[in-house]
Formats: structure tokens, sequence, C-alpha cells
């Protein structure tokens, strides 16, 4: 058959290209194959959230062994407590805290950390050590650190003569919150400058190389290559900053356990003392309900600041 009479022929006018798309067969198979993900995902995921929320809307009595559904009295309680408002306010302000300086602290990191200098692979590994390290161990080490009889940072202070006596940081309502911030910031830069390396040695050298015929500075191409590159690691960095700020635990614990007076009163602190000190399981359902609603409007909010359309990108 020629090309005309493809062309003009009945063959080439009735032809039209099957369209993609899975069998019968595979689709079953797929689904097959996929279910145990996703019943594990049920399990682990879905069934606890569901029975939490469930719980919360219960007044449970251990000693008794009854259970009373009771509504919306235990979310009521909860507003009406002025230790969940202070809580609240702490979190958020401790979430913040670890936002920023985390973020800010990982872009330097990452930013030194990709020149050329002596030494820079044993500087590199230093780096990942902060985040290899367990919670519970960051909160005792910075427990250590802030101390205020042996602690090594007032010792040093003390050293250079900025203080003339030692402070007692987490005995003190100011400073309590900020060291114990600085204890989770300290692990989350570690973890951002390793996003952020990462996400700068897969910028292309030529970008910057053109860059630099045209004229363009350090300030510039930081605003028009650097930053655009780096966008969607910020947007992961900050993400995961900001739900480690608002859901810790661990560190806030080993050191202060909520104290002094409540100024370091997380929800998750608050969480803890209610279920497994006073044993109101409703009530600490409810909180942990209000924290979940909480990291994921933060979430959400990150996304639709920060990301744009790998369209709106212009390399």
């Amino acid at each position: 058959m020629t090309t005309a009479s493809f062309k003009s022929g009945t063959t080439a006018a009735t032809y039209k290209p099957r369209r993609g798309g899975m069998s019968a067969a595979n689709k079953r198979l797929g689904a097959l194959l996929a279910a145990p993900a996703i019943l594990s995902v049920m399990l682990i995921v879905l069934w606890p959230l569901l029975n939490t929320i469930i719980i919360s809307f219960e007044k449970i009595d251990l000693f008794k062994g009854t259970t009373r559904f009771v509504g919306l009295n235990n979310y009521i309680k909860l507003v009406e407590d002025p230790l969940f408002l202070t809580s609240l306010r702490v979190t958020l302000t401790y979430g913040a805290i670890v936002l920023v300086l985390s973020s800010v602290m990982g872009l330097v990191f990452g930013l030194l950390l990709n020149e050329k200098f002596p030494a820079r692979g044993f500087f590199r590994a230093i780096l990942i050590l902060p985040w290899a390290l367990p919670w519970v161990i960051i909160g005792l080490l910075w427990g250590w650190i802030v101390d205020a009889q042996f602690g090594s940072l007032n010792g040093l202070l003390y050293q250079l003569g900025i203080i003339d006596k030692y402070i007692p940081f987490l005995a003190n309502d100011n400073w309590a919150l900020f060291m114990s911030a600085l204890a989770t910031v300290w692990r989350q830069a570690s973890l951002s400058g390793i996003l952020f390396l990462a996400a700068l040695q897969a910028i292309p050298a030529d970008q910057y190389d053109a860059a630099k015929v045209d004229g363009a500075g350090l300030l510039g191409r930081f605003q028009y290559i650097t930053f655009p590159w780096l966008k969607p690691t910020l947007l992961i960095a900050s993400l995961i900053n900001t739900l480690y700020g608002i859901m810790q635990f661990d560190v806030v614990f080993m050191m202060t356990q909520g104290g002094p007076a409540d100024a370091t009163m997380l929800l998750s602190i608050l969480l803890y003392r209610k279920t497994f000190v006073f044993s109101d399981f409703g009530g600490g359902a409810a909180v942990s309900n209000v924290l979940a609603i909480i990291c994921l409007g933060l979430g959400l909010l990150f996304v639709r600041v920060l990301y744009r359309p790998e369209e709106e990108i212009r390399m």
C-alpha cells in the first residue's frame, strides 16, 4: 500500500488508535497485590485514628470498668480549661521557634558545606551526627548542657565574661521554653542541612557560569537560581520542622516535663498527663485530635503557600 492510498483509503479513514488501559484481569491482579499494603495502612493508621475519635466522645472509668457516651463534653471541658489554652500557646510558640531556627540554620549549613574547603567531608559527616541520635538521648544531652550547676553552656558563658553567675535555664520561665526548643533545633537543623545540601548539589553549574557572564552578583545568583531550585526542598524541610516542633514530646519531657510553672507545657505533654497520669482517656483523645487538626492545617498551609507547579519555575 502506497503512502497516497494509506492517506485516502478506508484503512486510514477508519483507523483509530486503541486507547491505553488495563484489562479487567490486570486490574484485579493489581488490586490483589495492593491489598496487603492497603490493609496494613488501615490497621496501622486508620483504625487507631478512628478509635481515638470515638474515645474522645466517651467517658471511660477504668476502676468501674464502664464506658459512657458524653458527646462533645470532653471538648467543651478542654476549651474551658485554662491549662489547655496555655498549652496551645506554648505549642505554637515552640513550633515557630523550631521552624524558623531549624530552616535558617539548615540553609546556612547547606550553603557552607556546598563550598570547597579543606576537610569538607569531615564537616559533612559531623552534620549527620545530631540527626542520627534518638530524641531521648538529645533531651538528656541538652539537659546536661544547660544544667545550672555543671552545664557546659553556663561554663562557657562564665568564662567569656557574659554572665557573672550560673543561670538555672530550665528553672526559669523565660528561658526554659527556648532552651528546650533549641535542643529540637539542634537535631532538625542537621536534617535540614542535609536536605539543602543535596538540593544544592543538584543545581547545574553552568547556570551559575551563565549568570556570572551576565554580570549577576552573589545576591542575584541566589535570588534567581539558588532559591527557585531550593523551593521544593524548603517546603519539605519547613513542613518536617513544623511537625516535629508541634508534636515534640521526648526532648521536653526529658528536660522539663512541662515545667517550670507550665512554661513548657506542650499539647503532647498535656496529652500524656491526661491519659497516663489522670487516666482521663476521653480528654486525652480530645487533645490528640486537636493536635492532629493543628498539624493537618499547618501542613496544608505550607503546601498552599510554598508549592508552585513545575511549569511556573523557569530555570
